[in-house]
């Protein structure tokens, strides 16, 4: 075989390996260039964009996302001017503003971070949140002093209302008591001794049923005074009836209004206003005390002992008798 041959051969034999063992690259895409029309729109676009003003919900959104940046980041930011200053001042990262302390066994409370910010989102002015927190502490504790007000008064009506009961049944008791007392004494003086009740004065009178006796010649005397008024709009002056009675005719003007009528009314009677100022309670047991020691007389018990001793008696006071 003639040399050209083989060389021939060898030729192909090496196209054929190279064709086997070749790698393709993939065409690198080919952009489309810029046309000047479209650069000027383009342009113009993003002008126009830059131009437009942001609205509230973008600005308020770009303030927080750049806030927590801020605050996520725990190092101070070397770019910035504050880190420059305390630079050059000497502190370096890491380590704690302000004067080191010796070592005395304290605790180091110097600053290792800078101070977190409070962010205000309202419009009020500084300070108004302290305001408001003070404004509701104060209404908080005024309805807890309204609330205990209340809650005192509540008590003190109960309180008030149970003594104005305990009042009213003592004064009924102290009135039935000076009607017993002023019974015991007419019984003991029955035997003419002492003077009747028309010509006595009232200030003969005890001054433990005193009020009693003054209260009933007031009502007597008002009672007259009625009847002399009916009377004398039906009956002339000159009229006199022999059968009349001294009093009736002292009661309808027919004698002189000078005439002594023998008790004095009028007349203020200090013993007597200072014994009515003392508590129900107090006046009932002082003339409690007075039937048991002048006529051995138990107002609990309603009988008469016949003895100082008063044996049998269970004492002295309403509770013990019951």
């Amino acid at each position: 075989m003639p040399a050209q041959t083989f060389a021939s051969a060898a030729a192909v034999e090496d196209e054929e390996e190279d064709y086997l063992t070749m790698t393709f690259e993939e065409p690198t895409p080919t952009t489309k260039k810029e046309t000047l029309t479209q650069k000027k729109k383009r342009l113009a676009r993003e002008a126009e964009e830059r131009s437009r003003p942001k609205s509230k919900a973008q600005l308020a959104e770009e303030e927080r996302t750049k806030r927590e940046a801020a605050l996520n980041t725990a190092n101070v930011d070397k770019s910035s001017k504050g880190f420059k200053m305390m630079a050059a001042l000497g502190y370096k990262p890491g380590s704690a503003l302000g004067k080191e302390i010796a070592s005395t066994g304290e605790p180091d409370k110097r600053l290792l971070e800078p101070i977190g910010l409070d962010m205000k989102e309202d419009r009020s002015g500084i300070g108004a949140d302290s305001e408001k927190k003070r404004r509701f502490r104060d209404e908080i504790e005024k309805q807890g002093e309204t609330i205990k007000r209340q809650k005192v008064d509540a008590d003190e009506f109960r309180v008030r209302q149970q003594k104005e009961r305990e009042e009213k049944r003592y004064e009924g008791q102290f009135y039935g008591a000076m009607k017993v007392a002023e019974g015991l004494e007419e019984d003991a003086n029955v035997n003419g001794s002492a003077p009747s009740a028309k010509s006595r004065p009232l200030s003969r009178y005890n001054v433990l049923w005193r009020g009693l006796v003054k209260q009933r010649l007031l009502n007597e005397r008002e009672k007259r005074l009625r009847y002399d008024m009916d009377q004398s709009l039906s009956r002339l002056p000159t009229y006199d009836d022999p059968d009349e009675e001294r009093e009736d005719k002292i009661a309808l003007s027919r004698k002189a209004q000078t005439e002594e009528v023998g008790f004095e009314l009028d007349e203020e009677d200090q013993e007597l206003e200072e014994f009515e100022a003392l508590e129900p309670s107090q006046k009932l047991e002082k003339l409690v005390m007075y039937m048991r020691e002048q006529w051995h007389y138990c107002f609990w018990c309603k009988s008469t002992y016949p003895s100082a001793e008063m044996e049998g008696c269970p004492g002295t006071t309403e509770e013990d008798h019951d």
